[in-house]
């Protein structure tokens, strides 16, 4: 059937047209669109993406001009568009599919250092309540309010120098408790 022919059957009986334009064309679709969606697309995918090709003819064969270009030309230029839509459609799916991945690896490693700190935290705290009075609690005045040595010793009732001794011998201890503890910078 000569492509007028079918322009003609698309005007007079739209059904028979699309069997005829289909059965002429399908391989010359398929090809383009395989081209350009094979490896990125399943093979449904592709299928579709021809049978929407045929769909735009249909609804487009009236704007067909054959001395402009002939009917292959026509459900050519269809395909290729067709195809680059469902390929950016892909591209962007699969993109927003590997950004919501990567969000979430992000989030994952986030709370798992969250959990580490605390574990950290509750392990160097446990360590220092275990150093007993006064010790512990002159790490915890020095380090958590930031008192100077003869402040510490004023709360505490002890010498400034008798603070400093304590301290030095504390931190002593809880290095000697750590060790083997594996701590992030």
């Amino acid at each position: 059937m000569t492509q007028e022919e079918i322009l003609v059957l698309m005007k007079t009986d739209p059904e028979k047209g699309m069997v005829a334009v289909s059965g002429q064309y399908a391989a010359l679709v398929r090809k383009v669109v395989w081209g350009k969606l094979s490896g990125i697309c399943t093979s449904e995918d592709i299928e579709e993406t021809v049978s929407d090709v045929f769909l735009d003819f249909y609804r487009k064969h009236g704007t067909v001009d054959l001395s402009k270009g002939s009917l292959a030309s026509f459900l050519i230029t269809l395909a290729q568009r067709r195809a680059t839509d469902e390929f950016r459609r892909v591209m962007r799916q699969k993109n927003i599919e590997k950004a919501m991945n990567e969000k979430s690896e992000i989030v994952f490693l986030q709370t798992e250092n969250t959990v580490l700190e605390k574990e950290e935290r509750d392990f160097l705290l446990s360590a220092v309540l275990s150093l007993g009075e006064p010790d512990s609690t002159i790490i915890y005045r020095k380090f958590y309010y930031g008192e100077t040595y003869s402040e510490i010793g004023s709360r505490l009732g002890l010498s400034e120098n008798a603070v400093n001794k304590r301290y030095l011998r504390a931190i002593d201890k809880l290095s000697n408790m750590m060790k083997g503890e594996n701590f992030s910078d």
